[in-house]
């Protein structure tokens, strides 16, 4: 990883055996939802997005992926704010993180 690449993001319950399975699931199919989440985006579907992207932040949260949650709470807000430039940026962040994400996941190497 070169220095400038940022820094992989790794669940606060990465350590807890009780959501090991759930971390790895939630990881697998992270690409596949955060392609759902672009779709409704481009397809200007507002209030799906919403409700999709809070949900995931709900999940996200429960995962001990904070950055991720945040993420998605911004996605949901622009959604509420009907403004789709902070609806785009909000997408691409969120997109971004989730690469971190993938890349801290024990499963990445």
């Amino acid at each position: 990883m070169a220095a400038s690449d940022p820094k992989p993001i790794v669940s606060t319950r990465n350590d807890d055996p009780d959501v090991e399975e759930r971390i790895d699931a939630f990881v697998f199919a992270l690409g596949d939802r955060i392609d759902g989440l672009q779709e409704l985006e481009l397809g200007g579907r507002f209030e799906p997005l919403r409700e999709e992207a809070l949900a995931f932040g709900a999940e996200s949260a429960e995962l001990g992926y904070e950055p991720l949650s945040a993420a998605a709470s911004r996605v949901a807000a622009a959604c509420q704010e009907r403004n789709p430039e902070s609806v785009h940026k909000s997408v691409v962040d969120l997109t971004e993180l989730s690469k971190r994400v993938r890349s801290g996941h024990r499963g990445a190497a």
